[in-house]
């Protein structure tokens, strides 16, 4: 019976806006339910196919740098060269990851109206009740920052965002929310009552305190309410505070991490479970990296893959840096780690002006990425120097991730920290990228905007 529902739920829906359910589930237990959540989650495609591009990051490495140019009617060539002036969205046909992201709140939801009448145990619907509310509260926070622009206090009630949905009636119409109201409806779907009834640790696909806590701090510190979203931070690590170490890479000349490591609070892959193998980072981004780094210093070549030095040539693009992963390196695109609460803590003590409380969270991370690392904290850094070594250190930790586009857009709204892109891709030209340009909101796909008149591009 279980398989079943899940197919009715697989293939109940289309790609209008949010895979809009045409049939309803049959699941009427709350041990079934559950199984809604024992997912292993992937949206669509991973950050470096778009966002990553746009925050300079690096590159999708299946295309080389020529082909990436070749045509001028694709979003990644508009990506590439920052060009405004393309119509990305006649360009944007489908959207894997924003479907994805929707089937997974319509899972949510489903959860949420069927656990109070299915049969059971109350622990288990209670829950599943609450997670189930936590990530939906987490996948609409991707949601807005993808394709919205930056949250501001004084334009937020104006700006569009996109819908919450937190409903099943397909016969409801999924009209677009505004950011603010979008940010409100997250913060209602991870209150204090709400985390307090999930479990202390949990496996990296289930919700649990670390990550619910982690959830909020990230919502608040978007919002720019830097003190709430550290005290939110804070507890996350109260209940998990592991980072990860690649100091091994000394001995095993390999790095290892796979995908359920004790640092990742939730796992979420950008597509299928795979290394970051073959991605191209962007020369500016890797000339941030130390020549100590644990993984630059000592891993070396496995299977007649290039090592740190000389992988640049093979991908048309001088200075650039194939990434490669020789062993078992799995990224958490889409998902939340550790590392991000103690970044988080690091920026929001140097905003406080306790500039070294701050550096000795930066410290706890890179002691862990570079041989021989010489301590940022007690070294009578001003909050200005302290701010951009922290944002250095955060984008190198960050990569492959989505972090990097979510924090760059919300400090190009702030005049210290507004920052003007500048890529130089060699013989194929110098380009730059402005705080205000229009490329750092995605577009919605046309798959969903033909059938949802409210649902017009928010840049």
């Amino acid at each position: 019976m279980l398989v079943g529902a899940m197919a009715v739920l697989a293939t109940s829906c289309d790609d209008k806006l949010d895979i809009t359910p045409k049939g309803m589930t049959t699941l009427d237990n709350v041990a079934d339910l559950e199984l809604l959540l024992n997912q292993e989650y992937a949206f669509g495609s991973g950050p470096l196919n778009d966002i990553g591009m746009v925050c300079n990051d690096g590159f999708p490495a299946w295309y080389s740098m020529s082909e990436l140019l070749a045509s001028p009617t694709t979003l990644e060539y508009a990506y590439v060269k920052w060009d405004e002036s393309m119509d990305r969205a006649t360009l944007a046909e489908s959207d894997w990851r924003y479907s994805d992201i929707y089937r997974q709140i319509y899972y949510c939801n489903v959860i949420l109206d069927k656990a109070p009448e299915a049969s059971g145990s109350d622990v288990v619907r209670n829950l599943i009740m609450a997670e189930a509310r936590v990530k939906r509260a987490y996948f609409h926070y991707l949601l807005v920052n993808i394709y919205a622009k930056q949250y501001d206090e004084a334009t937020a009630a104006q700006l569009g965002g996109v819908p919450y949905v937190d409903y099943v009636n397909m016969e409801v119409n999924k009209d677009k929310n505004t950011v603010a109201e979008v940010y409100d409806k997250i913060l209602a779907d991870c209150t204090d009552d709400i985390i307090a009834m999930l479990p202390d640790r949990a496996e990296v696909m289930r919700a649990d305190k670390a990550f619910a806590n982690a959830v909020r701090a990230k919502v608040l510190m978007q919002m720019k309410r830097y003190d709430e979203a550290a005290t939110y931070a804070e507890a996350a690590l109260r209940y998990n505070n592991m980072l990860e170490n690649r100091s091994s890479a000394m001995t095993t000349k390999s790095w290892e991490l796979p995908w359920d490591n004790d640092n990742n609070y939730l796992y979420i892959g950008g597509g299928a479970r795979v290394s970051l193998t073959f991605t191209c980072m962007s020369k500016e981004l890797a000339a941030l990296f130390s020549p100590d780094d644990y993984i630059r210093k000592y891993e070396t070549g496995w299977n007649s893959l290039p090592t740190w030095e000389d992988s640049a040539v093979e991908y048309d693009y001088p200075g650039g840096m194939i990434y490669t992963a020789f062993g078992n390196v799995i990224f958490n695109n889409y998902g939340i780690r550790t590392e991000d609460m103690y970044y988080l803590l690091a920026e929001t003590n140097i905003r406080g002006g306790r500039v070294d409380d701050g550096l000795s969270y930066v410290d706890q991370v890179q002691i862990r990425r570079i041989d021989g690392y010489t301590p940022l904290k007690d070294t009578g850094m001003s909050q200005a120097e302290a701010m951009k070594k922290m944002q250095d250190a955060k984008r190198i930790e960050m990569y492959g991730t989505y972090n990097n586009f979510f924090d760059s857009k919300r400090w190009n709204t702030e005049a210290e920290y507004r920052t003007t892109l500048t890529r130089d891709l060699g013989d194929y030209g110098t380009y730059t990228l402005s705080p205000d340009s229009p490329l750092w909101v995605m577009p919605f796909p046309s798959s969903a905007t033909r059938y949802n008149p409210s649902l017009t591009q928010n840049y």
